[in-house]
């Protein structure tokens, strides 16, 4: 029930923020003046027809059309410029632009927003990170990393597969090896539980889950779909232990080429494709569960409630340091 009704929220603050789309980018009001053109770059884990990708896909084709070709992209997807840690450092060293994804591992700042039920539905996302809150820990990021955010996608919520345990209660999990990404918090909290988190790239997972190297991974249910885990796992948990953001990590050289007028086409754009890729992910989620099932899969509700406390003090770990003393509780005031 906790499932359904995360979903039935986010649909229904989805819809009222389509009403704020402007996927086109308002292009005919475009001047471009003093803008240089910039050739850029991206990349993402996430193949063409997964959130992230598709992002990237779309992202590159509407900005160039609103910003008279001042701004051309070529996207990359399905890791062709390497794993997340590589392209990061591609990024940093203005090889790339940005890339498109959820890994935060290189940096503890976003690598804490992947606490596990750190935000209670989309909309208290969509006010912390597209407000100045989250503004906050992005001009620390600037400073420390060179690197900032410029948007995020809803990727749908991370839930886990299994081949041959079918877990429903944390207790279940004991000893499993179950695949994260390359992230402190990941790994603790996955540890809470009494699993053994296994950091690997994502091109690695398929292989290793079909010769049982790892006894599970977990995913946005989208990507778990179009990834077909569903050809080496049985068991689909719909923990939703995470809104992982899908974030734009771009060079911050790239944003200060950018004048006032193309900054704010940019984020036009992006939140148009942002939010239209929203609405097809909490459409494809319940179509997804019965695909699952269509394959040979169970899907299974586990008791949600048990992981949320099991998982209740990893932010104490991780939060105070990363983001400064009081700022999760500040996340958690927001309404």
């Amino acid at each position: 029930m906790m499932k359904k009704g995360w979903v039935v929220i986010v649909f229904v603050c989805s819809l009222f923020l389509i009403t704020l789309s402007v996927g086109g980018g308002q292009a005919a009001a475009y001047t471009g003046e003093g803008q240089k053109t910039l050739i850029l770059k991206s990349g993402s884990e996430d193949p063409d027809n997964a959130a992230m990708g598709m992002a990237g896909v779309r992202f590159a084709e509407r900005i160039k059309k609103a910003t008279n070709g001042k701004v051309q992209i070529t996207h990359y997807g399905g890791s062709q410029l390497g794993s997340a840690r590589q392209m990061i450092e591609s990024v940093k060293v203005g090889a790339l632009a940005y890339m498109i994804s959820g890994m935060g591992g290189w940096n503890p700042i976003l690598d804490t927003a992947v606490l596990p039920y750190l935000f209670r539905d989309l909309d208290h996302a969509d006010k912390v990170i597209n407000g100045p809150l989250w503004e906050e820990q992005n001009k620390r990021l600037v400073e420390k990393s060179g690197i900032r955010t410029a948007g995020w996608v809803f990727r749908g919520l991370r839930n886990c597969t299994f081949s041959k345990v079918a877990v429903r209660k944390p207790s279940d999990m004991v000893g499993l090896k179950l695949r994260v990404p390359e992230s402190a918090v990941n790994m603790e909290t996955w540890r809470a539980v009494g699993a053994k988190p296994t950091p690997m790239a994502i091109a690695e997972v398929y292989t290793s889950l079909q010769q049982g190297a790892i006894d599970g991974q977990e995913n946005p249910t989208d990507f778990i779909i179009k990834s077909s885990f569903f050809e080496v796992q049985k068991y689909l948990v719909l923990t939703g232990h995470v809104n992982p953001p899908g974030w734009v990590q771009l060079n911050d050289k790239v944003w200060q080429d950018l004048t006032p007028e193309t900054k704010k086409v940019w984020m036009e754009v992006w939140n148009g494709v942002a939010t239209e890729l929203r609405n097809e992910m909490l459409a494809m989620e319940l179509k997804n569960h019965e695909i699952w099932k269509s394959k040979g899969g169970t899907v299974i509700t586990p008791d949600v409630p048990a992981f949320r406390e099991a998982m209740k003090d990893v932010w104490k770990k991780f939060a105070p340091k990363a983001w400064g003393e009081g700022y999760y509780e500040r996340i958690q005031a927001v309404r």
